[in-house]
């Protein structure tokens, strides 16, 4: 660091600018699933397509992060982000003049595979303006960015198609117009970040040497040393990567349970009404937030107390095995709302490891972050698109109580997986050597 001079604090302007990227990216994701009813009665679509219409986001988007998150590794995620959000606005613009089942499918997929290095390009980006101890925290705030969307999309959603753009006086909505206003903020969101973000500290001009400095590996984007197939092939070969992604991939299945199955379930189980069901989603919904919130200080805090192997896996493994444990206490609960209890609970422990599982892809990723967390990511999202087939076939064959119960045991295994990652290791060996920054912890790591 410059000797007498203090650093700049840009990197929480960008950080902020990204978050709300990603606040746009579940707001465009989300709302579709808000007016599903209105255009399924509008276009005359069948409840099992648009069932399917809604399941299609989740297969481009899972597929995708592998080969679109390194594009921020080779390219800067500030380009590869910004195209990333005027992509998928555009794909929620478009949404507004369909007129088919096969015209909304089109879109759906499209909009996975736009989304898809959202994630990735944002993790790279934290990467290269945080220093290992604040990484957790600041990964806390991009993706708190994405729950709080997630969480006022619906409510947003249903005013703007009743309040704006429709008739309150006799309940009609206005879908297409919802959707092309989405579309028209989203490319204003695209504007400001990129005319706010930069790849790193050192190309900005706000940023001082000071800052700069804080986060030595930090330099001139350059394309990857390393070709995609070589790297395809590290994340494959690495089985570290495959314990992260293994990770995200039985988290999913019982998280996902939350905001697929849940309705059901308290309908079947309890008899609950529309109204209180919508009041226990948001429940969970707001815990999540918190949660967020509170897991970018509890990352950072296990980094410093228990260091860069142990800070990293623990936090990780400890909350789900108490997510396990919270799935099989609720089989044992006979009211709708202390299952909820139990449900909130989880929901708040699972966003609590999320700002880990980022810091854990930003330290093993190097120059990589994007083709790593794509990775994780993408082997999650095909969990999460897993878990309402395979809940509903255990469901129908044997209860909800050993739908539970699988989601107990998948949670275990995922804390299994998450104790054994090491953040020690790089994904590709010339990380090993990229840095000599004190905050890159792998550089003195040498294979056994």
């Amino acid at each position: 660091m410059t000797a007498g001079q203090r650093p700049t604090n840009v990197r929480y302007l960008v950080v902020a600018v990204t978050a709300v990227a990603a606040l746009w990216l579940y707001i465009d994701r989300v709302c579709f699933s808000t007016l599903s009813p209105d255009i399924g009665s509008e276009l005359g679509i069948e409840p099992d397509d648009m069932g399917f219409v809604l399941g299609a986001f989740f297969f481009t988007y899972a597929l995708f992060q592998i080969r679109i998150g390194p594009l921020a590794d080779r390219y800067g995620p500030r380009l590869v982000l910004t195209l990333s959000i005027v992509a998928w606005s555009l794909c929620t613009a478009a949404t507004s003049i369909a007129g088919g089942v096969w015209a909304l499918l089109a879109v759906r997929l499209f909009l996975g595979l736009c989304e898809s290095g959202a994630y990735p390009s944002a993790a790279g980006l934290v990467r290269k303006w945080a220093s290992a101890e604040e990484r957790g925290r600041l990964s806390s705030v991009v993706a708190f960015g994405g729950r709080i969307g997630g969480a006022v999309a619906p409510v947003l959603t249903a005013f703007a198609a009743l309040t704006l753009f429709g008739d309150p006086s006799t309940g009609t909505k206005n879908w297409r117009g919802v959707f092309l206003l989405y579309g028209v903020l989203g490319l204003v969101a695209a504007f400001a970040f990129w005319m706010i973000a930069r790849d790193t500290p050192s190309a900005h001009p706000g940023a001082n040497v000071a800052e700069a400095a804080r986060v030595p590996t930090a330099g001139p984007i350059q394309a990857s040393p390393i070709p995609w197939p070589q790297r395809l092939l590290a994340l494959v070969a690495s089985h570290n990567m495959w314990l992260f992604g293994a990770t995200q991939f039985f988290v999913n299945i019982g998280w996902a349970f939350l905001v697929t199955s849940l309705p059901g379930y308290l309908t079947q189980e309890f008899q609950v009404g529309l109204n209180d069901i919508g009041r226990m989603q948001t429940a969970t919904l707001v815990s999540s937030c918190v949660g967020m919130v509170a897991g970018g200080l509890f990352a950072d805090a296990m980094y410093r107390r228990l260091g860069p192997r142990w800070g990293r896996a623990v936090p990780i493994a400890a909350v789900m095995f108490l997510c396990a444990g919270m799935y099989a206490i609720a089989t044992l609960l006979k009211s709708p709302w202390s299952v909820i209890v139990a449900l909130f609970l989880i929901a708040f422990l699972v966003d609590l490891s999320i700002p880990s599982i980022w810091a854990f892809a930003q330290d093993v990723g190097g120059r990589h972050v994007g083709a790593a967390l794509g990775f994780g990511n993408m082997l999650g999202n095909f969990g999460a698109a897993a878990s309402p087939i395979v809940l509903q076939l255990i469901r129908q064959n044997f209860g909800w109580d050993v739908a539970f119960l699988t989601c107990a045991g998948c949670f275990v295994l995922a804390g299994v997986c998450g104790l054994n990652l090491n953040a020690l290791i790089p994904v590709t060996r010339d990380d090993l050597t990229a840095s000599n920054s004190p905050d890159s912890d792998i550089e003195s790591y040498q294979e056994p």
